[in-house]
């Protein structure tokens, strides 16, 4: 009778212990995966915040000569943009400014605003 309850506990423990390895693992997995969707969009959302800095250059150039249009770069310690600035065809007083941002993390942003010159204050929008 005694060699029947050493199998029964062998058998417990080599079901058991695969089981709490599997959850183990698959928790530091889900954890791990957490942690780096989080530190994604954390670097995102700073780079999307830097872009700001770009377009308050463009509007800022703009500002000072309501006729430019062109193509520029900001570039900082450990994120850069390009700025293109343009006229809407057809709509006179009307700007496109691209933003093009990237990071040192490969984390890349880009947004499209309009600019309507004709206003004062300025008014930007989204395309």
């Amino acid at each position: 009778m005694k060699k029947n309850k050493g199998y029964i506990a062998l058998t417990t423990v080599l079901v058991i212990l695969p089981l709490l390895l599997i959850t183990g693992i698959d928790s530091l997995y889900k954890n791990t995966t957490s942690l780096i969707v989080g530190k994604m969009n954390y670097d995102y959302q700073i780079l999307r915040s830097n872009s700001e800095t770009c377009l308050e250059e463009a509007v800022y150039k703009i500002k000072r000569g309501g006729t430019y249009t062109g193509t520029f770069t900001l570039s900082m310690d450990n994120w850069s943009c390009d700025v293109v600035v343009s006229d809407k065809v057809g709509f006179p007083g009307i700007k496109i400014i691209e933003i093009n941002s990237s990071d040192s993390n490969s984390v890349k942003f880009s947004t499209t605003k309009e600019l309507n010159i004709n206003t004062d204050p300025f008014e930007i929008s989204n395309t």
